[in-house]
């Protein structure tokens, strides 16, 4: 027996056939790449620290395991953002456009996608956050309870400290642009859904007439 299919499923049908663009393409990989260097340092790190203990191990291994966070580092996410940016702005180009082609549904099938990477870029950067607090507080720690004559580890650790809070600068407005971007895409799928709800369903073919 057949099944009549309304609009909003022949649609969403059409979202999972989506290609994926160049730009999407990269946006994942971005944060693939930034989670395999963040778990390639943090094991160096610790390994390192453990190869050679000493005085403030503790603070040592902290610091070791978080000196990874870096402006550059941050970039990595804040682009795959960007990316992210561009499909929405594309989208909403296609929101409420009837055309032949299906572009508005394939489209929508991208910004599903975006959100997901949004999570994943808001998610790496509150990683970086939390290895940057990480980094400050060792380096902290370890200017103050150096036993070194003079301080010199302080030009070190003063350097990191510079570095840290450039990056968690960079990471807090990454976030910022992030709940603006998942905002504008909530908008978007809500304009969308009225836009299914009030179509009208097809109405059922009239059944032949027996002669």
């Amino acid at each position: 027996m057949d099944h009549d299919r309304t609009e909003p499923e022949l649609a969403v049908a059409r979202r999972r056939r989506a290609s994926w663009d160049l730009g999407e393409v990269l946006g994942w990989g971005l944060i693939v790449a930034i989670a395999l260097l963040a778990a390639a340092y943090v094991a160096a790190g610790i390994m390192e620290a453990g190869a050679s203990p000493g005085p403030n191990q503790l603070e040592a291994t902290l610091l070791y395991a978080t000196e990874w966070v870096s402006p550059y580092i941050v970039l990595f996410p804040l682009a795959a953002l960007g990316v992210t940016w561009w499909a929405v702005r594309r989208h909403s180009s296609y929101a409420g456009a009837a055309d032949e082609d299906g572009a508005a549904e394939l489209g929508l099938a991208r910004l599903f996608r975006a959100r997901i990477l949004i999570i994943l870029a808001g998610a790496a950067l509150v990683v970086i956050l939390c290895a940057g607090i990480g980094a400050v507080v060792s380096s902290l720690l370890l200017m103050t309870q150096s036993e070194l004559g003079g301080n010199p580890v302080w030009a070190t650790e003063a350097e990191t400290l510079g570095v840290v809070a450039s990056a968690l600068l960079l990471a807090g407005i990454g976030l910022a642009g992030t709940v603006r971007l998942w905002g504008q895409t909530s908008e978007l799928l809500a304009g969308d859904e009225k836009e299914w709800e009030s179509e009208p369903e097809p109405e059922p073919a009239a059944a032949p007439v027996p002669e």
